[in-house]
């Protein structure tokens, strides 16, 4: 279904560098080789073609596309552009001289074929005449050089490409066919043939895939490509033998597969690396669009929205559910081969209902009055990394970078979260544990961290047995939740709060307490809230001493909220103790609600004072001294 979904995908056909000939890759050409139109060596000395301007790819050469085929440990030339042991027959140090001239005549057969094939084309001519003249003798090597550095033949006058030639492109694609499906005449016929798997029509079938994955797109491959399917042992397959005999794929199918998910895997829009580098997914649509990458990193409040309407009207029709498509893959190379790490394959209405779960679930309302409470995918990721405070603030820092030693963050968290929005999937239980001992030893929770445990939380408690289902978190403060961890994490944030007020009673604003009642108790308060809350209660009582001094009307609101929270308690069952992981979850929750809603609250009432300030106009004092 892989193979079919990907052959399906229809790519863009703009022109572009994207937009290559069947069996072509973009490679660097380091050389070139001048010669006629009539196949005379036009300078012994061969083109340099590196671009000083091109960054480290510019040093490889000009890249442009070239034919391409996989090869192993065989001699396989490639035609008009190749390594310099197969063009000129060069051969380094590191090279054995032998196989260097089987490389060379190789390719000099194969000019010869194309040849023929192709009387009508002066650039066969050309190159043909160039080997049969002996011109390739009086090539002068550069002062380094190495065998498999790239050459390409460039023809006449103004340079063009021999890898342009509209013939060489003909050849090429026969000959691939030839090589690669059945072994077949050098004309291209014969071979194996049948009904392909993929498309389900008689055609050319494969031994081989002829094309390969680049080892830039497949993290933790060892070579320099990797194989989408490969059975060139026979211990890998079910008839023991060498090739894809019981796996019948026509040639057509074999390369568009590879090329499409190449082009997926190189395409920005479509694809996103693992924040541990063990893994790259992808993905693409059939039928209508649906940009997947930019509504998880960047969410828009209104598209948001507009997703969660149609979802919950049901604005498209039934039968457009089955024929748009959504796809996803994510993959990993182990040595030269690649490894499916997760598919998915569902009509494109289902993911856009899972979409709008993921947003709905993970959503959290944090300080910000104006906020939308939707977090990127990557601001996700890094909160299950560990936090690291300023140096003499705690509670300002940053999370570890994805590449930092010790950050601390699962290597599988991002298939995680991509599992989880695109099919609807819980987050393991391994994920969840992790993410409340992060919190527990970083003594840090924030928006991202706190949606990430709302959205593990949200999806464990819809799955609990009905009658002792605990009632779900929203993405802000629930008055009427009266779990015994919610209300624990609440009173906690109180008495934060009772803290905060007291300590700026005779200081100046920007000074800041040494050590907070969150930074000597939040640890412990989590995994069980009974002892930080008694110790609690008894600090409350001088620090709303102290407000009251100053503020008695501050010290009693403060007073009355506390007393109100510690009501709402089961008197039979008392404050909670030793806590389960998902009563972990609920105490944080409930901590971060109530603390962000009490600054919420104090920035609207701020806002709301400077604007009744700036409507009375200045006083008359005010006025007298600036008169």
């Amino acid at each position: 279904m892989l193979l079919q979904r990907l052959v399906e995908f229809e790519r863009p056909r703009d022109g572009s560098d994207d937009d290559l000939p069947p069996f072509f890759q973009i490679r660097p050409m380091r050389w070139g080789v001048r010669i006629s139109e009539d196949g005379k060596l036009l300078s012994p000395q061969l083109r340099d073609l590196t671009d000083p301007e091109g960054g480290a790819r510019g040093k490889l050469g000009t890249s442009r596309p070239v034919p391409y085929l996989a090869r192993a440990a065989g001699i396989s030339p490639l035609l008009g552009a190749d390594d310099l042991q197969y063009v000129l027959g060069w051969a380094d140090e590191k090279a054995k001289p032998a196989r260097v001239d089987g490389c060379h005549q190789a390719s000099v057969d194969l000019i010869e074929r194309w040849a023929n094939a192709a009387p009508e084309s002066q650039a066969a001519q050309a190159v043909r005449r160039f080997y049969r003249s002996g011109a390739f003798l009086r090539v002068e090597q550069p002062e380094k050089w190495t065998s498999k550095q790239g050459v390409v033949f460039l023809v006449g006058d103004q340079a063009r490409w021999v890898t342009d030639d509209p013939s060489l492109r003909r050849f090429w694609a026969t000959e691939v066919a030839r090589r690669k499906a059945g072994g077949g005449t050098t004309d291209g016929e014969g071979g194996r043939s049948g009904i392909c798997l993929v498309c389900g029509q008689p055609g050319r079938l494969v031994d081989r895939f002829p094309q390969q994955l680049p080892r830039r797109l497949v993290p933790l491959t060892t070579q320099a490509s990797a194989a989408l399917v490969s059975a060139n042992r026979r211990i890998h397959t079910y008839d023991f033998s060498d090739s894809l005999t019981t796996v019948p794929v026509c040639i057509g199918c074999a390369q568009a597969s590879v090329a499409n998910l190449q082009y997926l895997l190189d395409n920005p829009r479509h694809a996103m690396s693992a924040g541990g580098g063990d893994g790259r997914m992808t993905w693409w649509t059939i039928g209508a669009e649906f940009d997947i990458t930019r509504i998880l990193s960047q969410p828009d409040p209104a598209e948001v929205a507009e997703l969660v309407r149609t979802v919950h009207t049901g604005r498209h029709a039934a039968g457009d559910l089955d024929s748009d498509r959504f796809c996803s893959v994510t993959i990993a190379g182990n040595v030269s081969r690649v490894m499916i790490r997760n598919w998915v394959d569902m009509p494109l209405g289902q993911l856009k209902t899972h979409i709008a779960a993921w947003f709905a679930d993970h959503q959290l309302l944090g300080a910000d009055p104006g906020g939308s409470g939707y977090v990127p995918l990557v601001r996700l990721e890094l909160a299950a990394g560990r936090w690291e405070p300023t140096p003499g603030d705690r509670r300002k820092g940053a999370y570890a970078r994805f590449d930092a030693r010790g950050a601390a963050r699962p290597d599988d968290v991002q298939r995680q979260l991509l599992r989880a929005a695109l099919t609807g999937a819980d987050l393991s239980p391994a994920l969840f544990g992790h993410l409340l001992t992060r919190i527990r030893t970083d003594g840090h929770v924030d928006d991202p961290r706190g949606a990430l445990l709302r959205l593990a939380l949200v999806r464990r408690i819809r799955r609990s047995p009905e009658p002792e289902r605990p009632p779900v978190p929203g993405p802000g403060l629930d008055p009427t939740n009266d779990h015994p961890a919610y209300l624990a994490g609440r009173i906690f944030a109180q008495l934060e709060t009772i803290q905060y007020y007291a300590a700026r009673v005779g200081r100046a604003p920007g000074d800041r307490l040494n050590t907070t009642f969150a930074d000597r108790y939040l640890a412990g308060a989590i995994a069980n809230p009974k002892i930080a809350l008694v110790q609690g209660q008894q600090l409350a009582q001088p620090w709303l001493k102290k407000i009251g001094r100053g503020r008695p009307d501050q010290a009693f609101a403060l007073s009355r909220d506390l007393g109100e929270l510690f009501t709402l308690f089961d008197a039979s069952k008392g404050l909670p103790g030793s806590a389960t992981l998902d009563d972990q979850a609920m105490f944080i929750l409930g901590y971060h609600h109530h603390r962000t809603d009490s600054i919420r609250k104090g920035r609207a009432t701020n806002a709301a004072t400077k604007t009744a300030s700036a409507a009375e106009g200045p006083t008359e004092a005010s006025a007298d001294a600036a008169s």
